[in-house]
């Protein structure tokens, strides 16, 4: 992302349901730049994936803990960066054994990295930022080979 780049960032306390505070965010922002509803949904699902996970695995639901998401729209793309205030680098699951799952082999848990490397352009796990992890997540308006 370049130097034109616009970046919006808030903070949401590590509490369930606050993961829609930055959904609604993250489709507003989407919305006030021109992308289409269903890729606005894609976006919506993802980043309260994100946040849920940083709530969860890093904070343990500590509501003292933030959740810092920060927007960064440029071009015809957004980047998504879900920042955590935990310590370490945080082991993310592998994919999940879809068969296994379906067959109630494995817990229904565990939907959540692959959801979002499903619906997102580009994702990286485990970058580092000063303050924690970042799952940072790539929107573009039009998904690739469209």
């Amino acid at each position: 992302m370049g130097s034109n780049a616009m970046t919006i960032e808030l903070q949401v306390p590590s509490t369930a349901g606050y993961e829609r505070v930055a959904m609604d965010a993250a489709a507003s922002v989407a919305r006030l730049v021109g992308f289409r509803q269903s890729r606005i949904e894609d976006l919506k699902t993802a980043v309260a994936e994100a946040c849920i996970n940083a709530m969860e695995h890093a904070h343990r639901f500590n509501e003292t803990m933030k959740v810092v998401v920060a927007l960064t729209v440029q071009d015809s793309a957004l980047r998504i960066d879900v920042v955590d205030q935990g310590s370490g680098v945080r082991n993310y699951p592998t994919d999940p054994d879809i068969s296994r799952k379906f067959s109630g082999e494995h817990a229904a848990r565990g939907w959540g990295m692959f959801l979002i490397k499903a619906l997102m352009d580009e994702v990286e796990f485990n970058v580092r930022s000063e303050l924690g992890n970042v799952t940072r997540m790539i929107i573009r308006m039009e998904p690739p080979g469209k």
